[in-house]
């Protein structure tokens, strides 16, 4: 119960998961890939609090005896409802230690979640891409250690013999048949400042942005072709009516399924939205809860968008260049704030970007065109000629915008 406790009692808690904002954001979403073993509980949490309560932080008495009523009525029809109520009507935190009895429900389904898929993602949540001068793109290949490219965009190909070949050049021979039909997952880490496409086995192009942790199985064993994907991806997938593509990501609620088609995902963890953007076929967002899931179509030339913080997925009509032209070293935007287009040339380019103290960001969207194929100075003078800002060179990984 003391695991459940400290977070009920935090006021922070509690409010990030009523009333979130970008900074309470940011500070939960790092304690977390600080402290992955935390993660299964407070989204547990977080999801159960918002369930109860998905307005307002503070509930009436009324409310509270309804909720005690009900919950009680799953533990122990024979205890009275309201001598449990007067024990915790004092103090809001007792709310959620009550309804904890349901967590355990919830933590099995993240288990069953984690089991099916026959693969723990948590330790690739906590590889750090920070900003590393010089980092190299790794390719693990099942346990083995990590294989790296140091090219600054890489092609990697699986044949349907079972091999690897790397740029076009270096193969890592294989035989999926010897190796029989036990399911062997590879990891591709892309970090700041490198790109990568990789040809998956059964003929799938996956094209992986800065920043990007991929995992996928050497072949595709069983009835789905399924992946993981923390960062962003350009999928063009390969028909197969038999197998569905499966793309997972960060968070465990949020899937995109198809049969075969080209769409986009950007699941960055710092990042308050998960995106997924069709530009041909058709995909199924899913969106898991404890006892459902609900399920969201996409036609080419939209978006859908699930935000972390509201738990909920929204639709719209988009320019799929503006989400897709990544894939050409292009950045287009249309009045997208400066903030989100900043962090686009950080992860590119591997640099550090920073607004000069006192200026204000938030408020600021933008327009235009961006050929990140130039040297990042040019980049950015490019970008400051649409805004008021000016930028100044700190060193060759850092740079302010004042």
């Amino acid at each position: 119960m003391e695991r459940y406790s400290k977070y009920i009692e935090d006021d922070s808690f509690l409010n990030w998961v009523y009333d979130p904002t970008p900074e309470t954001t940011r500070f939960w979403q790092d304690y977390i890939l600080e402290n992955p073993e935390e993660k299964e509980v407070i989204y547990a949490l977080k999801e159960i609090l918002r369930s109860i309560k998905p307005e307002e932080i503070t509930l009436s008495e009324a409310e509270k005896k309804e909720i005690f009523t009900k919950l009680l009525d799953k533990v122990d029809r024979k205890d009275k409802p309201n001598k449990i109520f007067n024990l915790v009507k004092r103090t809001y935190k007792y709310v959620a230690v009550l309804v904890l009895v349901l967590i355990g429900v919830n933590i099995i389904v993240n288990k069953g979640f984690k089991k099916a898929n026959d693969f723990n993602f948590d330790p690739m949540t906590t590889t750090s891409l920070d900003s590393v001068v010089n980092a190299n793109t790794q390719l693990i290949l099942g346990s083995a250690e990590p294989l790296l490219i140091n090219e600054k965009k890489s092609l990697i190909e699986y044949t349907k013999q079972g091999s690897v070949v790397l740029n076009e050049k270096d193969t890592i021979n294989g035989d999926i048949e010897k190796e029989g039909k036990v399911l062997s997952f590879n990891k591709l880490i892309v970090p700041f400042g490198k790109r990568s496409k990789v040809i998956l086995s059964d003929g799938s192009v996956v094209h992986l942005n800065a920043g990007t942790k991929f995992v996928f199985p050497k072949k595709f064993t069983s009835n789905e072709r399924t992946v993981f994907l923390s960062g962003e991806a350009f999928f063009e997938v390969s028909a197969n009516k038999e197998k569905p593509f499966v793309v997972k990501t960060i968070e465990e609620q949020i899937s995109i399924e198809v049969l075969g088609t080209k769409f986009n995902v950007s699941a960055y963890p710092i990042d308050s939205d998960i995106l997924t953007v069709l530009t041909e076929g058709k995909v199924v967002v899913s969106e898991k809860k404890i006892f459902s899931t609900q399920k969201t179509i996409l036609k080419p030339g939209q978006l859908a968008s699930w935000n972390k913080n509201k738990e909920s997925i929204n639709v719209k009509e988009v320019n799929t260049d503006n989400y897709t032209s990544w894939t050409s070293g292009l950045l287009y935007f249309e009045s997208e704030s400066i903030i989100n287009i900043v962090r686009k040339i950080e992860r590119f380019y591997n640099v550090k970007i920073i607004f000069e103290n006192g200026v204000d960001a938030k408020n600021i969207n933008v327009s235009g065109k961006l050929d990140l194929n130039d040297k990042i100075e040019q980049t950015l003078e490019n970008l400051t000629t649409t805004t008021e800002f000016k930028f100044e060179i700190i060193n060759d990984k850092k740079y302010v915008l004042k």
